[in-house]
């Protein structure tokens, strides 16, 4: 086996002791805009379904 090649075993134990950092320390502004910026959108889609019930039903 090529030592560059790694094993199942080796791939399992570096996703569980990562070293990334967190979002909020490479991007301070990022999980702000993940949430809150996604938030409206939701709701726009939600409220859009809810007027297209209401007004399709009448």
């Amino acid at each position: 086996m090529n030592h560059k090649e790694k094993n199942v075993t080796d791939s399992v134990k570096e996703s569980i002791h990562s070293e990334d950092q967190p979002l909020g320390k490479k991007a301070p502004g990022a999980p702000f805009a993940v949430v809150g910026l996604t938030y409206p959108l939701i709701l726009i889609g939600i409220l859009a379904i809810a007027a297209a019930y209401y007004f399709l039903t009448r």
